[in-house]
């Protein structure tokens, strides 16, 4: 079964990046229920946008993994996520009337596109050694 997942994952490593883009950009940009996950930390909703943006950033690179050039992709990655996220809150700011643009929402997408470069490698191994 893990074998039959793993199999499935890695023959639908793109879907899933794009699938989990188009999730964040609808989690940003929609009128979504608030949240409230009963931690009680102060600024949870950066949590959240560092786990979402450590989350793509893994999925992309998991996507690239194979790739010859895979340290010129990862820099293409940190620079197109950073890039989404600051379009993201743009956007939220531009077009919608229930959110408003926040520059610590864009440190904590950058903070974690950052994480998930940093601990990729080591999270790939644990995945191979599966």
């Amino acid at each position: 079964m893990l074998q039959h997942t793993k199999n499935w994952l890695e023959h639908n490593a793109f879907l899933l990046a794009f699938l989990l883009t188009g999730l964040v950009a609808y989690l940003s940009l929609g009128s979504t229920p608030n949240i409230s996950l009963g931690l009680h930390i102060k600024s949870s909703d950066k949590y959240m946008h560092a786990f979402a943006y450590f989350s793509l950033t893994t999925v992309w690179l998991f996507a690239f993994r194979n790739h010859k050039q895979l340290p010129k992709i990862k820099l293409f990655i940190i620079i197109a996520l950073a890039l989404y996220g600051a379009l993201m809150e743009f956007l939220q700011q531009a077009i919608t009337k229930f959110r408003t643009a926040d520059l610590y929402d864009e440190i904590a997408n950058i903070t974690g596109i950052i994480l998930a470069v940093l601990l990729f490698d080591k999270l790939l191994r644990a995945y191979n050694s599966i």
